[in-house]
């Protein structure tokens, strides 16, 4: 009796420690998940890949932090909120996660316009899930956008299981894509941030090299 009462309290308190509350906030013991009834239907063929526990947690629920098995499912299922890939463009050029938004550096601070509504989940990655992301992830919380969190490991545990991932591909009409290195005709030189295409004309928004952004370019004002 006194050793179950332990345990219960060492758990307790690990859960409040590790800020992992909203993990386990809807599980009972031995019970399962209490929102789910009746026998669910699923493909197994879908479910991510874990290798050693690694990347199954943080779980959905998690604060701060999305794990890149939920994440990935998520993908799969068609509903992973908004992603924002904050690496530099040159970055991306093998590839980034599906439907994510190049948004590189702190750009987004000043691109607020290019955000959901506040209570649609945001996820952020940078290179390795370092500091970048972090920071940015807080910084969103902090106005407003409450389920913002960065992906843990970041791209490179994202590649490094297989998960899937989005070439750069050119827009229609176009000849550049994403991270290609491109020179403006006025001599600036920078990496390609967006492609699309607008009408039967391709159009681009280039990171320069000084940290200013260009947009719209035409096809006929790069050279690369």
């Amino acid at each position: 009796m006194i050793r179950d009462r332990l345990k219960k309290a060492a758990k307790q308190a690990a859960l409040k420690f590790f800020k992992m509350e909203w993990d386990a906030e809807e599980l009972a013991p031995n019970d399962g998940n209490t929102k789910l009834s009746g026998p669910q239907t699923f493909d197994p063929g879908l479910i991510p890949r874990v290798v050693d526990g690694s990347g199954d947690t943080p779980g959905p629920k998690h604060r701060e932090r999305i794990g890149r098995t939920w994440l990935a499912s998520q993908v799969i299922s068609g509903v992973p909120g908004v992603i924002i890939d904050l690496r530099h463009p040159k970055e991306v050029v093998s590839g980034l996660l599906p439907q994510a938004l190049l948004v590189p550096g702190e750009q987004l601070k000043h691109r607020t316009d290019l955000l959901p509504a506040k209570d649609i989940r945001i996820t952020l990655y940078d290179q390795t899930g370092g500091e970048a992301a972090e920071a940015m992830a807080t910084w969103l919380r902090g106005e407003g956008w409450a389920i913002a969190r960065s992906l843990q490991g970041g791209y490179a545990e994202w590649i490094e299981h297989d998960e899937p991932i989005a070439p750069p591909q050119p827009p229609a009409g176009g000849r550049y894509h994403l991270g290609n290195p491109v020179e403006l005709l006025t001599g600036e030189r920078g990496f390609v941030q967006l492609a699309w295409s607008e009408g039967s004309s391709a159009r681009y928004a280039v990171l320069l090299d000084d940290g200013t952004v260009r947009n719209p370019v035409a096809e006929a004002e790069l050279r690369g």
